[in-house]
């Protein structure tokens, strides 16, 4: 079986997506009698390469003037599947939604994962609609949110929820471990995480409002860059008195190390202004340290404390209530889980690329 995989982003783009897709492929590379591609406009460096796995690197763009040339990529590999991602940072131009007419009309079977609802999409409309042979998707409700038109038309198409795995690996670490990392980064007080891409859909702000930095120390694991409007914002206020020597930003890290700061932690923040649930990477490496959390939600049923997670879920709204939480459950941690991981994921997929030849 060969599956291509398509995305616009790729690391080291700074794209959840991208990230995904690398983790995906990574693990479908293990996996017996599957030749695998990836198709993408950005080159991966040297630590992203993976070894079996031929990189089709779109040099030309995502103009619907290139599709010729893309054409002639995809039919270089002749796959049996074509999975396609959406969305991506990367899909500058029209011709990322098209490509699943390009596929169809190639003669090759189209799966596509969308990880945002239908408006969220960005680049899905009619052509993915009406060119999909099987849709995967990482938020459980995402099916009875899709527009009336939207589920007529797939009502017939093979669909799977398949939850993301955690893209950070988190390490065991004994007390001397935990205690070396804090004294380093925080000295005596408690840490307080974020880690992600700094973007404004994340909150960063919300972070002054919630930790105390009289007895908590703020590490923000995410790189910040003054070109940037949104991350200059931030930048300034961790200038301010009120914040300087108790907030450090690491800066992109590997995710080793990023997994060692998120262990050794006495809390891990997301205030997403849209809140945040399970899709979420970030939130299951989170659960996976089993270290405190906090995340914020629009569902009204997940609010409150689930002992068994160690996540507190807040209202998306309700910015005030998360600092006497924080400070309520500072500290609280149970065992690692690392109970669904991404061989899960990629046994899932190929159950499904497997499903959808047979079908036709």
């Amino acid at each position: 079986m060969k599956v291509l995989v398509i995305t616009g982003s790729y690391p080291p783009d700074k794209c959840g997506v991208g990230d995904y897709t690398y983790h995906l492929a990574k693990s479908l590379s293990a996996l017996n009698h599957l030749e695998l591609a990836i198709l993408t406009s950005t080159y991966p460096t040297d630590e992203y390469h993976i070894e079996s796995v031929k990189i089709l690197h779109n040099k030309h763009g995502w103009r619907l003037r290139n599709l010729f040339k893309i054409k002639k990529l995809i039919s270089e590999f002749n796959p049996d599947v074509a999975h396609i991602q959406y969305p991506t940072i990367g899909y500058t131009g029209i011709l990322a939604k098209y490509l699943p007419v390009l596929c169809k009309v190639m003669g090759i079977k189209v799966i596509q994962t969308w990880h945002e609802h239908y408006a969220g999409c960005g680049t899905v409309g009619w052509p993915n609609v009406t060119s999909c042979d099987g849709l995967i998707y990482v938020r459980p409700d995402l099916p009875a949110l899709l527009p009336k038109w939207v589920k007529y038309w797939l009502k017939s198409t093979p669909q799977m929820y398949v939850p993301n795995a955690a893209t950070i690996p988190i390490p065991a670490l004994n007390e001397n471990d935990i205690l070396t990392i804090k004294q380093k980064i925080s000295k005596d007080k408690k840490m307080v995480c974020f880690f992600g891409f700094a973007n404004q859909n994340k909150g960063l702000e919300n972070l002054f409002k919630i930790v105390n930095p009289e007895t908590q120390h703020l590490v923000l694991i995410c790189d910040l860059d003054i070109r940037n409007p949104y991350q200059e914002k931030i930048l300034s206020i961790i200038k301010q008195e009120k914040w300087v020597k108790h907030v450090t930003v690491t800066g992109f890290l590997p995710s080793q190390e990023v997994g060692k700061i998120l262990a050794a932690s006495d809390a891990i923040i997301f205030p997403f202004p849209d809140g945040t649930g399970v899709w979420n990477t970030s939130l299951k490496a989170a659960e996976n340290s089993g270290v405190f959390t906090i995340a914020t939600t629009k569902q009204p049923e997940l609010l409150g404390y689930q002992k068994d997670r160690n996540i507190y879920y807040c209202a998306y709204d309700d910015i005030n209530s998360m600092g006497e939480v924080l400070d309520h459950y500072i500290g609280n941690r149970i065992m690692l889980n690392t109970s669904y991981s991404w061989e899960d994921v990629s046994r899932s997929h190929h159950q499904f690329y497997q499903k959808l030849l047979k079908q036709h």
